[in-house]
């Protein structure tokens, strides 16, 4: 089960903030007292109690001195001063301890707000870098959604959960402490009841919290689903218009959402109940100690006097609100807790294995893939016994029917997967070994869907590279038929794209996509399908720019429509995961296997 010091360590590297705030709730608590205190004069002259025979008192180690003490002190004052006068300082003294009071604490909360802002950015980023380098087939098998969902409300819930922790820690104690301790000196008796009886209260409402923690965490699961089918449907929005499917998205949301908020009511009523019910206990509590103080009064069994009775009263009263906070606090731990595991199920997923081994070679001669396995998690293998050589500046073409493992076999060459078996070398060095971003570093990639950023022009070809200059960037645009274009916008190469490049057209975003290909000049180019997705004009225009900055490279095309790939050094065919035939075009023709009868295909299409 998860402890309390698994959200507390979250704040442990604000150990500054965290001693001011434990500091500043020490004296809120000490002035909260204090404020109470004041008021006995003002009852003792209310209740105009005697103050003339009272025997004096010295101060002592024995504690049960100091209240008859306080109140011969305090009866001196009074008769000193006079009534009026004796209202008019103790007043003062009322504000400036109510003044003090509120003062620390709100310095203790201006320091849990640094804490609480601090530790919410400190998760985001952690979670944000951990899935930058989380490997591929991470996402494959994961929701948009879900991933959204840990990333916004877990952190929310989490957040609420380390508030009520550090409350739990350096606030609620002290709180409860200071005037406990006043009510020890006050009377003993009074105060060993109340702490015979307050654990009741506590036993109950923790039966309460322990389904929280479950029904919260499949709130959090459901929501997850919900953000997941609003992800989905905004993603294919023209689909769902053009097929007339909006109601029956309609529907599935609803469902979905039906079932999150059925859940969040039991979580939300179960949570709710902490503070009625923890009231409800404290007036018990206080009903009872007044039965038993009444007992004792009555029956001349305390030194307590009217006025010293009211301000105990007044004082335990200030036990309710720590109580109720540590209530909450336990509430929240359970769904914070469960917010929680699910953001360490991301965290604890394991990253790509970047061995921070042997620095990329400058590759010379050839890619050699030996007897590669591969398959995705505990699942069947995509791709079986590969046995395939592309020597530097080769043309090498992936072709075959869909699911056939093209992609795949190309996401290997970057290590964006981990093999099962075999071996991938250049220049006879394993990839295995090498520096992840040395080795990707060698490769510019141009996928089929253009993935674009909500940023400049420049700054979405350079990737991050500040060491690009402009002459560089401008060759690349140039190289990729996308100078003018970019020329063309407002504020040319400074010229915001939009989300995913929204302000561009689709042909326009591929040549984008190929600029920030070559701009590092890489010796290695993969090109995934980079012209299916695109009309008959874009698609030439970006064949031409494939066509340019494919001269002098070693690339690997992995190829939709096969009349593009012709003049490729070498054509790979690739059926149910395994390489059947390789060759040139007309080498392949000639066999007439399976390459000849896509081609015909095509041909008749």
């Amino acid at each position: 089960m998860l402890k309390f010091k698994d959200i507390f360590k979250l704040a442990r590297p604000y150990r500054l903030q965290l001693q001011l705030f434990f500091g500043f709730n020490v004296f809120a608590a000490l002035f909260n007292v204090v404020s109470i205190g004041v008021i006995i004069p003002f009852l003792k002259v209310i209740f105009k109690e005697n103050i003339n025979d009272l025997t004096p008192v010295e101060l002592t180690s024995n504690t049960e001195t100091w209240l008859a003490y306080f109140d011969y002190q305090t009866s001196v004052k009074i008769a000193e001063w006079g009534q009026s006068q004796t209202l008019i300082y103790f007043s003062i003294g009322l504000v400036l301890a109510f003044l003090l009071k509120n003062l620390f604490v709100y310095l203790s909360f201006y320091n849990l707000a640094f804490i609480r802002s601090a530790v919410v950015r400190d998760i985001r980023e952690r979670l944000y870098n951990h899935i930058l380098r989380l490997p591929i087939g991470y996402f494959n098998k994961e929701k948009r959604g879900d991933t959204l969902s840990r990333f916004t409300n877990d952190v929310k819930e989490v957040e609420w959960s380390l508030l009520g922790v550090i409350e739990l820690y350096f606030k609620h104690p002290i709180a409860i402490l200071i005037p406990l301790v006043t009510m020890f000196i006050m009377s003993y008796q009074l105060t060993l009841f109340v702490l015979i009886v307050l654990p009741v209260s506590g036993y109950l409402i923790s039966r309460i919290g322990k389904k929280l923690k479950a029904a919260a965490q499949a709130g959090q699961e459901k929501l997850a689903d919900v953000l997941s089918h609003l992800e989905e449907s905004l993603h294919g929005i023209k689909i769902i218009k053009a097929f007339g499917a909006i109601k029956e998205k309609e529907s599935g949301f609803k469902k979905q959402n039906d079932d999150h908020f059925r859940l969040m009511v039991k979580v939300n009523r179960k949570e709710l109940l902490a503070s009625p019910l923890s009231e409800f206990m404290s007036s018990i509590v206080i009903a009872s100690l007044l039965i038993y103080t009444g007992t004792l009064i009555l029956n001349k069994d305390s030194a307590l006097t009217g006025s010293f009775l009211i301000a105990y009263i007044a004082i335990f009263s200030q036990l309710i609100p720590p109580a109720k906070g540590v209530t909450e606090a336990f509430f929240r731990l359970k769904k914070g807790a469960a917010s929680l595991d699910r953001i360490n199920d991301v965290l604890m997923a394991e990253t790509e294995k970047d061995t921070n081994g042997i620095p990329a070679p400058s590759f010379s001669n050839e890619i050699k893939l030996s007897n590669v396995n591969f398959g995705y998690g505990d699942g069947p293998l995509v791709l079986k016994d590969i046995n395939l050589t592309i020597k530097k500046g080769e043309r090498v073409a992936l072709v075959g029917s869909s699911g056939g493992g093209k992609s795949t076999l190309a996401d290997l060459i970057p290590r964006f997967h981990e093999l099962k078996s075999g071996s991938i070398t250049i220049d006879g060095q394993d990839i295995a070994a090498m520096d992840l971003k040395s080795l990707r570093k060698m490769m510019g990639i141009v996928t089929q869907d253009a993935i674009l950023f909500n940023d400049t022009a420049a700054n979405n070809i350079k990737m991050g590279d500040s060491y690009i200059s402009g002459d560089q960037l401008m060759n690349a645009a140039k190289i990729a038929n996308a100078h003018q274009f970019i020329r063309e916008m407002p504020e040319s190469y400074n010229t915001n794209l939009g989300e995913k490049g929204s302000n561009l057209s689709g042909g326009q975003r591929q040549r984008m996509s190929i600029a920030r290909a070559v701009v590092s000049e890489p010796p290695i180019l993969i090109l995934d399908e980079a012209t299916s997705a695109l009309d008959t004009e874009s698609e030439k225009m970006v064949q031409e720019a494939l066509e340019q900055v494919m001269q002098n490279r070693t690339s690997i095309v992995i190829a939709h429509r096969l009349s593009t790939i012709q003049s490729a050094d070498k054509i790979v065919v690739l059926d149910k995961g395994q390489i059947t035939e390789q060759g040139t075009h007309a080498e392949l023709m000639a066999a007439g296997g399976i390459y000849k009868k896509l081609v015909d295909l095509q041909t008749f299409d």
